[in-house]
């Protein structure tokens, strides 16, 4: 409702002035000023309504934003699109095309006597008021920008310019008044708004500095120039130094020299602008003289103009994975050359005992063909060919032995051994020797319960080298004399010689590969590597070898191993020593069996040994084949008795035309025996889970080879 006329004469205008001017109080909010002023204002001019509004720029066109209201309460039942409640006394006009915001958008006084009429669906003033009768709009000015508008309306006779006029001191003053109070909020803003920034940027400071001291990786501000500017506790941890100590440097006085030259090119081209971070991976030098891998990544900061300002560097600690990394590549190449070692031995078995085989084999038919017997001499250079023979060929076992040894691929079998059986088959083999040297052998009796865990084949080759050693050191008309002991858990095989002796330097060094102890300027032959040999199976079989000597009295070589129990001697029984060279002259009865034999074979030379061989079995027939596939067609065509086959053939492996053959119901049950150089584990573990029933190797045991053939008798199989 319009207000009633004021009960005192209202101001004059310097009264006005002076009022308008005593109204502003410093630091006072614009409501409690503009609700001070606008009362005068009202009383002044007599008029029932006005407001006192700011210009406001929305989102998408001006309006005015009321600060005071006098006379009219308008609710928040008010036409929303029109008037909207900002908060107590504060509303803002969005409709700027009305009599309001024409003051605002021209800048200019409004006078306006017939207001128009309240718009279909929207409102000038809010329901249950009177409409505007007149209206006088007044901009506010301060400076030359429009600041505010004073709104007055329904003066009893209206509005004029001359009034207009009479009022622009005081619209000049209230202006000033306006101008200062948001002068005053712009810079209470300003100050609110440096504070949160002071403070925003003080906590992000504190972040920064606790993830910069508190990283799991060594953080630094390096200059352009590598001195270090800034480090935290992980980097001078990393680099094994104080951080004060590290603020005194560059970079590159303790980075690797290696390191240097890559690492100052990455550098000049991230300051020449050819990148903007780089990343190598870098060893610094520590105090200690040790040095410590890192990964460093280094991302260029500018200035405001562009500049390079300095670097922000993150190291991380790699040794451990560069020691790992270097590992894995150690074992790589340690298994590529362990390999490539295995390949060439194998090959070079394979050239070796090739002619190896030819030479002592017919070496041993000349020595025991009773069709052309040799008379005494040639018997003699007949045993001087088998002698080298088997030099060379105890050289080339004992460096195969040794490689597979220290590649860990020697296939061993631990099992209950009879230590007496395995002594008795020891001297057997070293007894002609001992006569050759003039040497007696003696053995002290031994329990026959009495075993060992170990495997037979190995332990029989450790005492037969330790033995051989006893007889080939030992002075003429000497002594090599076998001991056992029981110590529990453990039985000790002694051998003592009347060599000699060893001194301590030579016991130093007696297990050293190819180290004879200065026996090879002597007449005696020998590989170097025989006691590495023992020294190593003994310890892979749970035991050692134990060493005493005194020099010009003799040596005791010990092998100690794992006690075992005595198992049930009937197996041990049905099974007999192995075949050596000398039972040849025991295996020359003829039998009166017709059987066949297919021998595939690509060298001719292997060929006639064999066939010179088989002259002794006149009841088997030879068919030879030349290749692989050529002893395929034979075998499908008439399936032999035996099949004899070579390990590399021409065309295909032995095991190739086994697996062929095993394809076929007529050949896939033929008795197959190996006869080849190749002696790697892992072709002997082929062909025995081929079903193959032997595995001859190369140099040919011819007595093996007869007693094989002997075996498919009928007479030898009732025998068995």
């Amino acid at each position: 409702m319009p207000s009633t006329p004021p009960a005192v004469p209202p101001p004059s205008l310097s009264e006005l002035v002076q009022q308008l001017s005593a109204g502003y109080v410093r630091g006072a909010s614009s409501t409690d000023i503009f609700e001070t002023l606008l009362p005068d204002l009202l009383a002044y001019t007599g008029s029932a309504l006005g407001f006192i509004g700011l210009p406001v720029d929305g989102q998408d066109t001006a309006h005015v934003q009321v600060f005071t209201l006098q006379s009219i309460d308008w609710s928040a039942s008010a036409s929303a699109s029109l008037i909207r409640p900002v908060e107590p006394a504060r509303l803002v006009f969005r409709d700027v095309d009305t009599v309001f915001g024409r003051v605002l958008s021209t800048g200019t006084t409004l006078i306006c006597h017939q207001p128009p009429k309240d718009p279909p669906g929207g409102s000038h003033t809010p329901p249950g008021y009177p409409p505007l009768q007149n209206f006088l709009g007044l901009p506010l000015v301060h400076g030359g920008t429009l600041v505010g508008m004073l709104g007055l309306a329904n003066r009893e006779g209206g509005f004029d310019d001359t009034l207009a006029q009479v009022l622009q001191p005081a619209v000049d003053m209230l202006a000033s008044i306006v101008g200062a109070v948001e002068l005053e909020r712009g810079r209470r803003e300003a100050v609110e708004a440096r504070t949160v920034a002071q403070d925003t940027l003080k906590r992000s400071e504190a972040y920064y500095q606790q993830i910069f001291e508190t990283a799991g990786v060594g953080i630094a501000r390096v200059a352009a120039d590598g001195q270090l500017l800034d480090v935290n506790q992980r980097f001078a941890d990393i680099c094994q130094r104080s951080r004060h100590e590290l603020l005194g440097l560059c970079v590159q006085d303790f980075t690797h020299s290696d390191d240097l030259t890559v690492h100052t090119a990455l550098l000049e081209a991230t300051l020449q602008g050819h990148q903007d971070r780089y990343t190598m991976e870098k060893r610094y030098l520590c105090p200690s003289g040790g040095h410590v891998w890192v990964q460093l990544n280094a991302v260029l900061a500018r200035d405001d103009a562009g500049r390079p300002s300095h670097f922000v560097s993150v190291i991380e600690d790699i040794s451990e994975r560069r020691r790992y990394q270097e590992a894995i590549l150690s074992a790589q190449a340690a298994e590529r050359a362990s390999k490539a070692k295995t390949e060439f031995l194998s090959r070079m078995s394979h050239e070796l005992r090739t002619p190896l085989n030819a030479m002592l084999g017919f070496a041993q038919l000349l020595r025991v063909d009773p069709r052309q017997p040799l008379h005494d001499a040639q018997k003699q250079k007949v045993r001087h060919i088998e002698q080298a023979g088997a030099h060379l060929l105890a050289m080339l076992t004992d460096v195969l032995d040794l490689s597979r040894i220290e590649a860990g691929s020697l296939p061993l079998s631990l099992e209950s051994l009879s230590v007496a059986d395995v002594v008795r088959e020891a001297a057997t083999m070293v007894g002609t020797q001992a006569q050759q040297q003039g040497v007696l052998l003696l053995q002290t009796p031994i329990d026959p319960d009495l075993h060992v865990k170990a495997d037979p084949l190995r332990l029989r080759q450790i005492l037969v080298n330790l033995l051989s050693n006893a007889i080939k050191y030992n002075r003429p008309e000497g002594q090599v004399r076998v001991e056992v002991q029981v110590l529990k858990p453990h039985v000790m095989i002694a051998i003592h010689d009347t060599g000699m002796g060893l001194s301590p330097e030579q016991q130093a060094h007696l297990f050293e590969p190819f180290n004879r102890l200065g026996a090879e300027r002597t007449g005696v032959e020998g590989t170097g590597i025989g006691l590495v040999i023992v020294q190593r199976l003994a310890a892979l079989m749970h035991g050692r070898i134990e060493v005493s000597s005194v020099q010009g009295q003799g040596s005791v070589f010990r092998v100690v191993l794992p006690w075992a129990a005595s198992p049930v001697r009937a197996q041990e029984q049905r099974n007999g020593p192995r075949s050596g060279f000398g039972e040849l002259a025991a295996l020359g009865g003829e039998l009166e069996d017709n059987l066949t034999v297919l021998y595939a074979e690509d060298n001719v030379v292997n060929v006639e040994l064999v066939r010179q061989v088989m002259r002794m079995r006149p009841n088997w027939h030879l068919d030879v084949a030349l290749s692989g596939a050529e002893a395929i067609e034979m075998a499908m065509a008439s399936p032999p008795d035996l099949l004899l086959l070579d390990m590399h053939l021409g065309d295909m492996t032995g095991l190739d035309v086994a697996d062929t053959l095993a394809q076929h119901a007529h050949t896939m049950g033929l008795p197959k025996v190996a006869l080849s150089a190749d002696v790697m584990p892992d072709q002997l573990r082929a062909a025995k889970e081929r079903g193959f029933l032997d595995y001859l190797t190369k140099p040919l045991d011819v007595a093996r080879l007869l007693k094989l053939l002997d075996s498919f008798s009928p007479q030898e199989a009732e025998a068995g």
